[in-house]
């Protein structure tokens, strides 16, 4: 208090909103107060990060002197508690609990003090831990082409130690003991790269709004080492298993045929039990199982799809009529199924990665869609609420003078309890998780004559507009699932210490994504007669007449509060926007792996290359002959891949907005041939990084040589 009038802090958006500059003064309601400082940062800024208005701070034994506090004036308090080094949360929430059983308030620990955010956070880090494992699926990829590599060149070793007697289950665990120190020596490494990367991004950290607690972390550690072990496990038991049923006879003898074992019931169940270890540490480290699951089974489906499109394209390639005197062409369709080919490795690690990125990009496009053209369209420019029921009146003149062509949406709303259930107490009812909000404290209740607009019918009939009988009731779908509610069902709430019970009428699907007047509860008219309500309204105006608006109701109306949706739309958007960088920088790197694992194949077939040219050369190939059978080969391969990942990224976009974002999907045709165009220039790049060698390669030498 300074000269009789108090202080206030205020968000910067609302000092310029405003006009004010710090020592000047406003009026809070019936009060007036003065502007000491502006408020940069907030500790649990997070927990509100989608509040609806700009913060303002005031001593509490000030707001009784606003007059803000009335009957039906919507209030949340919060009280913070710093607990005793001695007392957990578990055992403060519990104490509370049993003191306060049917206390209406919401006990959260601090790892849930954001509540639209918990949820958002979570799915966020589930989506970039997904990511992030699909990029370790596809390094698995090289790992087995590597191990499959190393073999290859220890085949006298694995002849010579079985011809001397050596049991198969020796050779085997040989050659496990190598792969998996060299895994275990890899997964080390990575953990300390990914260790230290918080710490060389503390700059970009501090944009964060939480303080950064750089430190080591054992669970999240521990868990990407399990997930690398268990990886580098599966993709290398693979090859070891064929390699170590070959033959003696088979091994000795100097063949390019890419002979394949079929794997016996022991390889199977051990990569199946490895397998399903990964699986279970996926669903189990998730927050959220089921789409963990959904997950597991969506990579399954691609890596199926990519080996069938590989196994397709080789078959094609097999038994397709190839042209007579196009020997450049003949000669690119053969190199596709042939033995040793990379083209299912090609197709499967760059197509995965290019599923991801075409999977991230649609849902990003989609969801700027949703923000910037679909939900401004449909999302009302204001919302006013706690207008008094002898202040309707003198709000539709406001609004009618400041924006003539505004359209205004009003509602009444009474406060109360939802109190039992066909006549059995709420407390005492089985309710699913996801309803639970419902009978926690106080809740919105309106009246309406006819269906709300946002609001889809389900099941039931709407009651007459003149109706005036018992009181009926209407509740979303997902409300009338989650408290187990039928058509003719008996639901009570207490207005005020009053008991007021009507019949289940009808159950509504409701649009919330489009911000409108839309509510969970919604009475038939006269059921809370002579209760006391406030009102509250919508607004759809013109953009040149928002400020002009809300200048007339801020100054006529103080009480009254005024919530931007534009300003909800933009911070929604910002968080998003960041999110999807995340996202998009996890797909790059996911996609970055696939290049990698196709480099890998290619240099794997270096040998083989340099010998087919110096074969063909020989029989009078020019170095153009073989540049265009290279660039054709690996043409077709990058298209293979990014055709199969465009149709895989659109069915895995579609997904994640159909069921999990519920919002229309909006796929853009040029996005999608970019992409693949994309996945034939990285083929083609990545195929001709050690080409050069083998088309410089001189025949003569390389004969005598061999």
């Amino acid at each position: 208090m300074r000269d009789g009038v108090p202080g206030a802090v205020a968000a910067p958006a609302l000092a310029e909103r405003l006009g004010l500059t710090v020592g000047e003064r406003l009026r809070l309601g019936e009060r007036e107060v003065e502007l000491r400082a502006l408020l940069t940062a907030e500790p649990d800024d997070l927990s509100s990060a989608f509040q609806v208005g700009p913060r303002l701070m005031v001593d509490a034994a000030v707001l009784p002197d606003t007059g803000l506090v009335r009957p039906g004036s919507l209030i949340e308090y919060t009280t913070l508690i710093r607990l005793p080094a001695a007392t957990s949360e578990a055992e403060a929430k519990a104490a509370l609990a049993a003191a306060h059983p049917e206390a209406g308030w919401r006990v959260r620990g601090t790892d849930e003090a954001g509540v639209g955010v918990q949820s958002f956070l979570d799915r966020l880090v589930l989506f970039l831990v997904l990511v992030g494992l699909t990029t370790l699926l596809v390094g698995g990829i090289g790992v087995a082409n590597a191990v499959k590599a190393h073999l290859d060149t220890r085949l006298p070793t694995l002849a010579t130690l079985k011809s001397l007697g050596a049991p198969v289950g020796l050779v085997r665990r040989v050659f496990l003991l190598q792969i998996l120190l060299l895994a275990g020596l890899g997964v080390a490494g990575g953990l300390v790269v990914g260790a230290l990367v918080p710490v060389a991004l503390v700059g970009a950290l501090d944009t964060l709004p939480v303080p950064a607690r750089l430190g080591l972390y054992p669970r999240p550690l521990l868990l990407a080492g399990a997930f690398g072990l268990l990886v580098a496990l599966v993709f290398s038991l693979i090859p070891l298993a064929r390699a170590s049923a070959v033959s003696p006879a088979r091994l000795f003898r100097d063949s390019d045929d890419d002979e394949r074992p079929p794997l016996s019931w022991r390889d199977r169940l051990e990569v199946g039990g490895i397998g399903a270890a990964l699986v279970a540490l996926i669903v189990l480290s998730s927050p959220d199982s089921r789409l963990a699951l959904w997950f597991v089974v969506g990579v399954g489906v691609a890596f199926w799809l990519f080996r069938g499109a590989a196994w397709g394209v080789s078959a094609l390639a097999r038994r397709c009529p190839l042209p007579v005197g196009r020997a450049t062409v003949r000669l690119a369709v053969t190199n596709l199924h042939r033995p040793g080919a990379p083209t299912a490795t090609v197709v499967l690690s760059l197509g995965l990665g290019l599923a991801v990125l075409v999977a991230v990009g649609l849902v990003q496009r989609s969801l700027d869609h949703h923000l910037a053209e679909g939900l401004p369209a449909r999302a009302p420019a204001f919302f006013f609420i706690d207008l008094q029921p002898d202040q309707v009146a003198p709000f539709r003149a406001l609004v009618a003078e400041a924006a003539p062509e505004a359209e205004v949406q009003l509602a009444d709303m009474v406060r109360g309890r939802l109190q039992a259930l066909n006549g059995q107490s709420v407390n005492e009812q089985t309710i699913a998780p996801g309803a639970r909000w419902a009978v926690r404290g106080d809740r919105g209740f309106t009246t309406a004559p006819t269906l709300p607009t946002g609001s889809t019918l389900v099941e039931g009939t709407w009651w007459p507009a003149d109706y005036q009988g018992p009181p009926l009731f209407s509740i979303t779908t997902d409300l009338a699932q989650g408290m187990g509610l039928k058509l003719g069902d008996q639901i009570t709430v207490n207005i005020l210490g009053r008991d007021i019970t009507g019949t289940l009428a009808a159950t509504r699907r409701v649009d919330w994504a489009s911000l409108g007047m839309n509510f969970a509860f919604v009475v038939s008219p006269g059921a809370f007669a002579g209760a006391p309500r406030t009102w509250i309204a919508t607004v759809h105006a013109p953009p040149h007449r928002l400020k002009a608006l809300e200048d007339a109701v801020g100054e006529g109306l103080p009480n009254v509060s005024i919530l931007d949706v534009r300003a909800i739309v933009a911070r929604v958007g910002g968080i998003l926007d960041n999110a999807g960088l995340a996202l998009r920088v996890t797909a790059g790197v996911c996609l970055l792996t696939g290049v990698l694992v196709l480099i890998g194949a290619f240099a794997a077939t270096h040998q083989r290359r340099v010998r087919e040219a110096v074969t063909l050369k020989v029989l009078g190939a020019t170095r153009g002959d073989l540049l265009r059978v290279y660039l054709l080969e690996y043409g077709l391969m990058g298209l293979t891949a990014g055709i199969i990942a465009a149709g895989v990224g659109v069915l895995a976009a579609w997904a994640i907005l159909r069921f999990g974002l519920e919002i229309p999907a909006v796929i853009e045709p040029l996005v999608v041939v970019g992409l693949v165009g994309v996945g034939v220039g990285l083929t083609i790049g990545g195929g001709m990084l050690g080409l050069g060698r083998a088309l410089s390669t001189r025949p003569g030498p390389w004969l005598r040589a061999d």
